[in-house]
């Protein structure tokens, strides 16, 4: 294969011979296939598929896609037959993880005289239901276009002539730079419009489709298209109809002037290659996002939802997940009551959450298992010593360890049960138990107290006999422990802005970073301590060698990220970081947290 074609065999005695990857010659036709999704992550592979008079030419052969395979825009040539006038069937598929995500079918003959090209687009609007890939968008006598369903036949005469440099040489379009800053634009749901004075760049606003980039996902529209946005007679700017459905919610758009940085969209531009060495998001969109957890192919969290007011929760919380590598998001779970921290049991993929509640009740301990169906109830307040509000959560893949804060006349608590939901312990009591964190046999939690009344505690044993790690704490808040070596506890005192690190024995306290603009959550890999600063809105890394004592600002402490929308809990996995921004959701609903990721810095 020579890319940006393919190299396909071909028998001499079908009617429609494919093209070598060479220069075109008289008589042919140039399939363009090309997407505005993301490869790999929306699409991870393309199938192809010719027929002529029935007989099959390119017989569903399937391609990767990404770095180590084609790139889109692709090309593939067909040649005319001896019989001009012959119809010929094409249908593109575009895949991910085995399934189809979309399809685009063309019924049409090759020029006699000329090299045509074939735009064959495969685009987010014309995604497919993945419950049930095997239906297609359309009839069989249709294909989808734009996200609506249109006759298959196209008269090869109205193709306009092949131009490889309009095709395969095109400079990438950098969506980072086009709609990082962009504002959301007021769509005319009657007329699909809206407003725009100048040439402007338009893209759809996804929660996790097409481009991902530190501000967001984006589905770039081609410009003056059938099949994205083109000036009215009016001046506006005309949408894909698909986006205005009846019924449908107002779609989420935005719009970004024209520069020379920016050129107008055409069909067929590559996008620029993101920096993962730069924030980039995971799942845009989100409301209030509280907690996150990172398996070996997915990274879960928690959605507490929209809020019916500046402190209070409706009830429509979630829990998620998406791949590594990001994509669609997925809903577990729906119609939860604030659901708070989250927990992963690696060895049977079942997922732990708690409910906080909304109002006076509904707080619980809740349980999703794959292909189990709907989540299920593990432990609530009617359970026996669990009175208090369920909070933090953590597992040591035996057991689940949880904080309870206090309620009414009710102190807080600490509680550990069974995988199955069965109490092992009685509720250790608690002043104002917040995270707590859980490796091998220690256990260890934050006790927020008030004002400077604040402490953290840590048993080797379960929740037997708890000792003091720190004292006096400053509303102590996110808690780590080393997995491979639990001998130290880290974490954070977010009024006073310290990041902290403690024997768990008790036997030692020091403080690693000092003057930190609200830290708030903390996370632990083999080389670096990383915490998140919710006032600021920055992530930042210590190497765990570094000397203790240090400003929040000296050299060595590593800024990686900034602009951050209330950044909060973190995890660190493999070769990443992961953390969630809760954003600034007002009671309106419209959500603005998110999931986020970076790769991790390089050892010290």
């Amino acid at each position: 294969m020579r890319a940006p074609c393919w190299s396909t065999a071909a028998t001499a005695a079908l009617a429609v011979a494919q093209a070598a990857c060479s220069a075109p010659v008289t008589g042919e036709l140039i399939v363009a296939i090309q997407t505005d999704m993301a490869v790999p992550k929306d699409l991870d592979h393309v199938e192809l598929q010719v027929l002529s008079g029935g007989n099959l030419v390119i017989p569903n052969q399937r391609f990767l896609l990404g770095p180590e395979g084609v790139s889109l825009p692709a090309t593939q040539g067909l040649t005319v037959s001896e019989d001009p006038g012959r119809e010929i069937s094409l249908r593109v598929r575009a895949i991910l993880r085995g399934q189809v995500r979309v399809e685009h079918a063309v019924i049409t003959t090759v020029p006699e005289d000329r090299v045509a090209t074939l735009w064959a687009p495969l685009h987010f609007l014309c995604s497919m239901d993945e419950a049930d890939d095997t239906k297609g968008v359309c009839p069989g006598d249709e294909t989808c276009f734009a996200g609506r369903c249109r006759d298959r036949l196209v008269r090869s005469e109205l193709l306009p002539d092949y131009v490889e440099e309009d095709v395969l040489r095109r400079a990438c379009f950098d969506v980072a730079r086009c709609f990082g800053d962009a504002a959301l634009a007021d769509v005319d749901l009657a007329g699909c419009t809206i407003a725009a004075d100048g040439d402007v760049n338009v893209a759809i606003v996804t929660e996790g489709d097409g481009v991902c980039v530190g501000s967001g996902c984006f589905v770039p529209l081609d410009a003056e298209s059938d099949a994205g946005a083109r000036r009215t007679p009016e001046g506006r700017i005309a949408l894909p109809a698909a986006l205005c459905s009846p019924g449908s919610p107002a779609p989420l758009v935005v719009a970004s002037p024209v520069t020379a940085a920016c050129p107008l969209k055409q069909i067929g531009d590559p996008f620029c290659a993101g920096d993962e060495e730069q924030p980039v998001v995971l799942a845009a969109r989100q409301r209030s996002p509280g907690s996150l957890a990172v398996s070996d192919d997915a990274v879960f969290w928690t959605e507490q939802g929209a809020l019916s007011g500046p402190d209070d929760f409706q009830g429509d919380g979630a829990v998620k997940r998406v791949a590594l590598a990001g994509g669609a998001p997925e809903t577990l779970a729906s119609g939860q009551a604030a659901p708070r921290q989250i927990a992963l049991d690696r060895a049977t993929g079942q997922v732990f959450w708690t409910n906080r509640g909304v109002g006076a009740a509904d707080s619980a301990l809740m349980r999703w298992s794959a292909g189990v169906g709907d989540a299920a109830v593990v432990l609530d307040e009617r359970s026996p010593g669990t009175a208090g509000i369920l909070e933090g959560l953590a597992t040591d893949g035996e057991h689940l360890f949880f904080t309870l804060l206090p309620r009414n006349e009710v102190s807080g608590g600490v509680g550990q049960a069974a995988l199955s939901g069965q109490m092992t312990e009685p509720v250790v009591d608690a002043g104002f138990p917040y995270r707590i964190a859980a490796a091998d046999s220690v256990v260890c939690w934050t006790d927020q107290g008030v004002a400077d009344t604040g402490a953290v505690w840590c048993s080797n044993d379960g929740l037997a006999r708890p000792v003091s790690v720190g004292d006096r704490e400053s509303t102590p808040y996110g808690i780590a422990l080393d997995p491979s070596d639990p001998a130290e506890v880290f974490w954070v005192n977010n009024f006073s802005g310290e990041v902290v690190r403690g024997a768990v024995d008790g036997g030692r306290r020091e403080v690693l970073v000092e003057g930190c603009g609200g830290p708030y959550g903390i996370a632990l890999d083999e080389h670096f301590v990383y915490w998140t600063n919710r006032g600021d809105g920055t992530v930042k890394g210590l190497p765990r060698g570094a000397a203790p004592g240090v400003g929040c600002g000296a050299e060595a402490v590593l800024t990686l990220a900034e602009g951050q929308r209330k950044p909060a809990a973190i995890a660190a996995f493999a070769g990443a970081i992961y953390w969630v921004n809760e954003g600034n959701e007002p009671p309106s609903g419209r959500a603005d947290g998110a999931v986020m990721r970076r790769a991790k810095p390089p050892p010290p």
